[in-house]
């Protein structure tokens, strides 16, 4: 019985409290189904525009193959780069935006381009360090740079795709046969392209580059 009173009298309680404070009441359950109703809606939104995005980043796959597969003399990239620029400009956070600046350096390399080309997978580096195209940009990005001349630079982003991906890029072991090459093409460091040649063979050892650097080692050490 006593509980049976309690109880009454804390629903009481309760029921008096709600009919004193019923504009508060009414305001909060107001908001609160305008948060919910937003909440919603922004999971909608998001849902809608990572379609979109993923939509326009097949777009851009399909229309680089095509553009890719034209002869050189009749290509034609107008298409193709208002993809890139819907990309850029409508899903920045997006894998659509990745996708576009990743093909604009594919694209800057078949023109030979390539400030441009190393400009765009830089880009693509820095900006989503953690996407799969990262360290692949980095590879590329040094490539351009050797193109270009300038060592140093592709040396600096061999070395970071080293430092930063050896567990998940299969590029890492050409980029560590890069700097030793490198090194002992344009600055004759014998010992530097050793250190290279010899961090390949250890971490990569069934590697089609370890055995040109094997080569490479005979080679140097011959001399000595």
């Amino acid at each position: 019985m006593n509980n049976e009173h309690s109880n009454q009298g804390s629903e009481g309680r309760v029921g008096a409290f709600l009919s004193r404070n019923w504009k508060f009441t009414t305001l909060f359950f107001i908001i609160l189904a305008v948060i919910m109703a937003g909440i919603l809606i922004l999971d909608f939104v998001l849902e809608s525009k990572e379609e979109k995005s993923e939509i326009l980043t097949e777009d851009i796959q399909d229309a680089y193959t095509e553009w890719l597969q034209d002869n050189p003399e009749e290509r034609e990239a107008g298409e193709l780069e208002e993809l890139i620029a819907e990309a850029l400009d409508k899903y920045p956070k997006y894998f659509a935006a990745q996708r576009a600046l990743f093909t604009r350096g594919l694209m800057a390399l078949e023109y030979e381009k390539w400030e441009d080309a190393a400009l765009a997978f830089e880009s693509v580096a820095e900006k989503w360090k953690n996407s799969y195209l990262a360290p692949v940009s980095l590879y590329n990005a040094g490539a351009a740079k050797e193109e270009l001349g300038s060592i140093n630079d592709a040396i600096r982003f061999w070395t970071r795709l080293v430092e930063n991906y050896t567990e998940v890029s299969p590029d890492v072991p050409e980029a560590l046969f890069n700097l030793g090459r490198v090194a002992e093409t344009y600055g004759g460091d014998t010992e530097e392209a050793l250190k290279h040649y010899y961090e390949l063979a250890a971490k990569f050892p069934n590697s089609r580059w370890t055995d040109l650097s094997k080569t490479r080692i005979l080679i140097i050490e011959s001399r000595f």
